[in-house]
């Protein structure tokens, strides 16, 4: 999927208008008035979610500061996972940070990895959209 493909998805599944943002730079990838969303498409199933603890950190600030709702989507071959940060944050931040090696980027230089603290999330903390 794309990334606009799952916007797409999630906007007719919940009634919501989200668009993407056209900040390249930006830590999120969607928002409409209610939510900002970051947006991981997987290319394949893993029953745990990563998010990066950074990353969680910052776009929950975000959120706050712009009195919206922080989303955390991941798509994968089984469906659309949505994680409502916002409403998760206090039994995230219970769990514990993982230091997990990954390529820096999904698609360019595979080879070149670096550690990222993450937060490993299951999929009872989410809701499921499927395709």
């Amino acid at each position: 999927m794309t990334e606009q493909s799952t916007i797409d998805l999630i906007n007719k599944h919940s009634g919501t208008s989200l668009f993407l943002s056209d900040d390249k730079f930006n830590s999120y990838d969607a928002e409409d008035d209610d939510y900002i969303v970051e947006i991981k498409n997987r290319r394949k199933y893993y029953d745990k979610k990563l998010i990066e603890a950074s990353k969680l950190f910052v776009n929950y600030q975000k959120s706050q500061i712009k009195c919206k709702m922080f989303l955390y989507v991941v798509t994968d071959e089984s469906g659309v996972y949505i994680y409502n940060i916002t409403k998760n944050i206090e039994t995230i931040v219970r769990l514990s940070i993982k230091p997990i090696v990954c390529p820096m980027t999904t698609d360019f230089n595979k080879s070149h990895k670096i550690l990222k603290y993450s937060y490993v999330l299951g999929e009872s903390l989410s809701t499921k959209i499927n395709y």
